[in-house]
């Protein structure tokens, strides 16, 4: 009988952990946040520095944030929508660190508003 409730115990922590974006798998998409726009800003110049030559270089780049979703890990993993101007997005997969620190991962081009934030 104890073997059973162990089992059921851990089978609800699993199935509440993958359903809450805990535990490796993503999140459900939230509406970005001030603290979402820091993280973008902190990372600016790496997310720049991966763009293509020429992305948007006529005008100051315009990075903000629309939407995320995050993944814990050994630290978080955010994938967020980011706006980059005249209705052009981009998704940016930004790892932080159990200690705080940030560094941008991947970035995808060509992306729309309408396009769903998904594992890359």
């Amino acid at each position: 009988m104890q073997t059973f409730v162990v089992v059921a115990v851990a089978l609800s922590v699993v199935c509440l952990a993958e359903s809450s974006g805990l535990a490796g798998g993503l999140g459900r998409t939230k509406n970005a946040t001030p603290q979402t726009q820091r993280l973008v800003d902190s990372v600016r110049d790496e997310i720049i520095g991966q763009l293509p030559l020429g992305y948007d270089r006529e005008q100051p780049l315009r990075l903000t944030a629309v939407s995320y979703r995050d993944q814990v890990v050994a630290g978080v993993n955010y994938f967020i929508k980011v706006e980059t101007g005249f209705n052009r997005f981009i998704h940016v997969r930004i790892y932080k660190d159990l200690r705080g620190g940030a560094s941008v991962t991947s970035v995808q081009l060509e992306k729309s508003l309408a396009d769903p934030i998904e594992y890359f």
